[in-house]
């Protein structure tokens, strides 16, 4: 959103000291727009609403593979362009970008399939990208859970009361916390405990609801309680959405009342349910 509130962050000599070389950055963009009589701030706001417009036809399922490429592409840009503007959030959306830029994104609930520019019957394309970013996933909060549990912050619950109590991320009166240590220890186990078990029970189906129910919570409570509404509710929704479906092609549920080269199973497979089914 700073293309739109703070376009001066994308300007001047500091921002371009933190910019990576050999990279497209806002600047370059209003450099070459600028041939063309179009201002700085007016090409930070053309690039602005190109992104959001490529999100919005990814969310319509319209055009899904080039406004996908549209809206990697022009994160990356913006990204590149203030290095110090950028943060989980950020990092997380340009992954899961790239990923379904690579996947056959648009090939359910689109009007790409309405419209009939795209199949939609299932492919092993669409399995194997789910089950990539389900282990990048699984890796990131192993990761992430390692290095908290590293250090002692975690286990004693200091860094769950510095993060609850620093005045930048500070939403509410938590002060009375102090009275009752053991509640921010608790709260850093359960943090340890979900994050390090992430990539072992969130595969099982008895612990896979708890899971997804737990990272939603946790994630909405750092929105809730840091403010940080934008990284929480991304990451609140990327474990339901990787793992709240399944990556079998849907046409296992309803296999049995389709016609055989309409089905998943082979001929072989249908002839043994056939066999079972006369038993």
């Amino acid at each position: 959103m700073s293309c739109f509130l703070a376009p001066a962050t994308f300007r001047g000599a500091l921002s371009q000291s933190f910019q990576v070389p050999g990279t497209p950055t806002v600047l370059m963009f209003a450099s070459w727009l600028s041939h063309l009589s179009v201002s700085e701030d007016l090409a930070i706001y053309m690039l602005g609403c190109a992104y959001v417009l490529s999100l919005l036809f990814v969310a319509l399922g319209l055009f899904t593979r080039t406004s996908l490429v549209m809206a990697w592409f022009l994160h990356w840009t913006f990204m590149n362009s203030n290095d110090t503007t950028n943060y989980g959030a950020d990092l997380f959306a340009q992954v899961f970008l790239f990923y379904l830029m690579l996947s056959p994104a648009g090939s359910a609930w689109s009007f790409d399939v309405h419209l009939g520019r795209i199949d939609s019957k299932p492919t092993s394309a669409a399995r194997l990208c789910l089950r990539l970013m389900q282990f990048h996933l699984c890796i990131m909060y192993l990761a992430s859970g390692i290095e908290k549990a590293s250090g002692i912050q975690w286990w004693n619950g200091e860094l769950l009361w510095r993060a609850l109590n620093t005045p930048i991320y500070k939403q509410y009166d938590m002060s009375w916390m102090i009275d009752y240590p053991y509640l921010t220890q608790l709260g850093g186990w359960a943090t340890l405990f979900f994050e390090l078990g992430y990539i072992v029970f969130i595969w099982p189906r008895s612990t896979r609801r708890w899971w997804i129910m737990a990272m939603v919570g946790l994630h909405l409570g750092i929105a809730v309680f840091m403010g940080l509404g934008v990284f929480g509710v991304l990451m609140a929704m990327l474990t339901p959405a990787l793992f709240a479906v399944s990556a079998e092609p849907q046409a296992i549920a309803i296999g049995a009342h389709l016609p055989n080269r309409f089905s998943w199973r082979d001929d072989a497979t249908s002839a043994a349910l056939g066999s079972e089914q006369a038993t």
